[in-house]
């Protein structure tokens, strides 16, 4: 999962203008300059002010000290890491690409205030991300929070890509992407099947596809009325207004159309449902009913007869030096009749090979 992050310039543009981060000015007479001190004199301060109240027009001004009750000064350095310091704690799933981003961001900082007050903790932080990195680099992932190494990976790596998927789903079910933790779930379901994720998950999306279901129902039940609506209120409005609302409606539902199409051309079992789109509610609905029908049957949930992954740990654990070779034949041929995917059986099979056994087809 890609976590897109502001460019480490772009991000200390924006805090320039959040409130706080302006220096201020308060005068004897109870005026208040509010912007950014440019120059400090023997006897006076000049000064970039707000000379609005939305800040687009920005006058200079030289005050004398004698006219200054009081100066507030913001330390740039001190609002930049206080943004900084949220890329800490990592979220899941980081990829290396995304840990190199974040260790960027840090380093353009201390570029930037190489004499500030938070070059301990900036180096500090910088120093966390690259541990982290560096386990993510040598296969290992974070996974509930929690840092997992290559070999742990590699030892259960059945249910830890199954984990991974049931992450997703969880945190796309939080922020209400419901579509999103659809498709997840559609290939845990598919490629994990009977693994402790995909029954753990299921629960969570009936609940989802029984919100869903009732949303895309209201959008399907109401959409002929809007549309009609629609048309009234255009054929009621003037010339121009009319052909502006009607090319602008027009875009929106060949750009609709579009998604749709797009996304069906790629296999999209979940299609992105819209309201203004009858073809993408009617798929969903249709997917809904046939999920929650196959999902609600009590063996649906239901531990399988054989655990994949506990077959793959068990076999993965008996691929050791001095083991018998037939031992561990038997070990991954049993993992594969448990269900266990051709993928995870050839990782088994390299993970002997390694060890110098012979084992596979290619023996």
């Amino acid at each position: 999962m890609k976590n897109h992050i502001f460019p480490f310039a772009i991000a200390s543009l924006l805090l320039s203008t959040l409130p706080g981060t302006a220096d201020t000015i308060t005068l004897k007479d109870g005026k208040v300059l509010e912007g950014k001190i440019l120059k400090k004199e023997a006897d006076a301060y000049v000064i970039e002010y707000k000379a609005n109240a939305s800040g687009s027009i920005k006058e200079t001004k030289r005050v004398l000290r004698s006219d200054i009750e009081k100066i507030t000064e913001v330390r740039q350095d001190e609002v930049a890491f206080a943004e900084l310091a949220k890329l800490m704690p990592t979220p899941d799933l980081l990829t290396a690409e995304d840990y190199a981003e974040r260790m960027q961001q840090v380093r353009a900082f201390l570029a930037k205030y190489p004499t500030g007050t938070r070059i301990k903790e900036a180096k500090e932080l910088l120093a966390k991300l690259g541990d982290e990195a560096k386990v993510i680099e040598s296969g290992g992932r974070k996974i509930g929070g929690a840092l997992v190494t290559g070999a742990e990976y590699r030892a259960n790596a059945y249910d830890m890509d199954a984990q991974v998927l049931e992450a997703k789903i969880r945190q796309a079910e939080k922020a209400g992407r419901i579509i999103e933790a659809l498709r997840a779930f559609t290939t845990l379901d598919a490629e994990f099947p009977g693994s402790v994720s995909q029954r753990a998950s299921t629960p969570i999306v009936v609940k989802m596809l029984q919100t869903l279901r009732g949303q895309v129902t209201e959008s399907l039940n109401s959409y002929d009325a809007r549309m009609e609506k629609r048309t009234a209120e255009l054929e009621g409005m003037s010339g121009a207004d009319r052909e502006n609302v009607k090319q602008a409606l027009e875009a929106q539902a060949a750009e609709l159309e579009k998604r749709y199409q797009a996304e069906k051309a790629a296999g999209q079992q979940w299609v992105t449902p819209s309201s203004n789109h009858r073809q993408s509610l009617e798929d969903c609905s249709s997917l809904i009913d046939s999920e929650l029908s196959r999902l609600a049957d009590p063996g649906a949930a239901a531990a399988p007869a054989a655990d994949p992954g506990k077959a793959f740990r068990t076999a993965f654990k008996a691929i050791k030096p001095g083991e018998k070779a037939e031992d561990v034949e038997k070990a991954i041929a049993d993992a594969q009749a448990a269900g266990l995917p051709e993928k995870y059986v050839k990782m088994l099979e390299d993970a002997a090979k390694a060890e110098g056994f012979k084992v596979g087809s290619g023996s």
